[in-house]
């Protein structure tokens, strides 16, 4: 009984330890482990023309979009403005609200957001944007 005992847990030891040394030959493998992202995606507020992210939870964050640029066409000629901050610039607003006669489709593409450790994030572009341009009183003549 007592051989028995002896051996099996002899091919016990030796089984274990070949399953070691099977999982050492192996090599070393590595975890690759990703960052969650805060910010998911931007909206434009054409009421005040800026741009707003949003993170994973839907929570507006103003002050998040560091940089982005606007990409409209105009007689099949394309321009880009790129934009520091999330507010479009005044003259930009002037040229797409008040010079224009009719409305423009625009794209904001590159869009940086900084979280508040200041880690810059990339959103996807927005696109399909219509600026219209400011109203105008007509006085009608009889």
């Amino acid at each position: 009984m007592k051989k028995t005992l002896l051996n099996g847990l002899f091919f016990s030891f030796l089984l274990t330890s070949s399953a070691i040394i099977a999982q050492e030959k192996d090599g070393v493998q590595t975890i690759k482990i990703e960052k969650e992202k805060l910010f998911v995606k931007a909206a434009f507020d054409d009421t005040e023309f800026k741009v707003i992210a949003f993170d994973r939870y839907g929570n507006p964050h103003e002050q998040a979009i560091k940089s982005f640029t606007i990409l409209y066409k105009e007689d099949k000629v394309s321009y880009q403005a790129p934009v520091e901050g999330n507010t479009f610039p005044k003259k930009t607003i002037d040229f797409l609200t008040k010079k224009k006669k009719l409305a423009t489709k625009i794209c904001l593409t590159h869009l940086k957001a900084q979280d508040k450790d200041g880690h810059e994030e990339d959103l996807p572009d927005l696109c399909d944007i219509v600026i219209f341009p400011d109203c105008k009183k007509v006085n009608k003549t009889k």
